[in-house]
């Protein structure tokens, strides 16, 4: 399995795993799209290749396409979302030997989205493991990991995949080689949301969206922005939207304080730039996490408009 952008971690590993010192619990961190479902599945191989993953065994086929019964990828079982009753009953199952070889390995995806009181029901099952039990835990955010996990598991930050290694992925995929670069750098080489494009969902439209919004908030056109912010067909469509302004707004930020930009927008930014103080993007940017952390477009998206428009342009 080749892991874009990630020669240094794959190699580290790999001399961990030759010395039979791979951890039984690991925690993969990083930010999302930068590749930890693959590394997961890459960690995986290691444990149950006989030949350092080799990527050419049974297992190893196996494990890339998500078909060995001996690696749990938990979230996806449960449907999308953790619950407390169905994650017990994971849980449970862990009781039972592996299918295949001498060890059974359960993915914990986006682990940072669980309740501390998930969180906990794992405690002991991480602490006291039985042998055939290795666990592999994904996150954003390791501060919303309990101490307690944190202290029981081993943690490899995950660099991001980057430009080059990113445009090559989706190069060696059959994309078109300048599609791949532009799309690489319109993403600063995250390939998931790459593929989220290339797969046909509505990210171009929404992406468009988010640069209208910047544009007319460049113009300081108050009634561009709700106008443009009112083009979403429903909540998730603007959860979205929101994120990819949120990044052209940061990178305003970053060019007013003499950096680069990084995303899509590169000219909303730095018409932003241009006419905000920092002082005003920053406003700008708690506004928009404001309505991530606290998702009240969930409660109504006109109003929502209205606040997040008299935030920008301070009432």
């Amino acid at each position: 399995m080749r892991l874009y952008g990630k020669d240094g971690l794959k190699a580290r590993l790999d001399g961990i795993a030759a010395m039979g010192r791979l951890p039984h619990a690991i925690l993969l961190s990083g930010h999302a799209g930068c590749g930890k479902k693959s590394l997961a599945r890459y960690i995986a191989q290691l444990f149950l290749c006989g030949n350092n993953a080799c990527g050419q065994c049974a297992a190893c086929r196996n494990i890339e396409h998500d078909g060995h019964p001996d690696v749990i990828f938990v979230k996806a079982l449960l449907g999308g979302k953790y619950s407390m009753e169905p994650l017990r009953g994971v849980l449970r199952d862990t009781v039972i030997k592996p299918n295949n070889g001498d060890l059974k390995i359960y993915v914990f995806e986006d682990a940072d989205t669980m309740t501390p009181q998930h969180q906990n029901a794992l405690l002991k099952l991480i602490e006291e493991p039985a042998e055939h039990l290795r666990f592999i835990f994904t996150c954003v955010n390791t501060s919303l990991i309990l101490e307690t996990i944190l202290s029981r598991v081993t943690e490899f930050e995950v660099p991001d995949t980057g430009v080059n290694a990113c445009a090559q992925c989706l190069s060696d995929s059959g994309v078109d080689a300048q599609r791949a670069r532009e799309l690489s750098e319109m993403f600063a080489g995250n390939i998931s949301e790459c593929r989220a494009v290339l797969d046909g969902g509505d990210e171009m439209k929404l992406i468009e969206t988010a640069q209208n919004i910047a544009a007319a908030i460049g113009r300081h056109d108050k009634f561009g922005t709700a106008s443009a912010l009112t083009e979403q067909q429903g909540r998730d469509d603007f959860a979205r939207t929101i994120e990819y302004l949120t990044r052209i707004i940061r990178d305003a930020l970053a060019l007013r304080c003499g950096g680069e930009a990084e995303f899509f927008g590169r000219n909303e930014a730095q018409s932003i730039a241009a006419g905000f103080s920092e002082e005003e993007i920053l406003g700008m940017l708690d506004a928009a996490f404001e309505l991530a952390e606290n998702e009240i477009y969930n409660l109504n998206l006109a109003l929502t408009t209205a606040y997040f428009t008299s935030k920008v342009f301070g009432g």
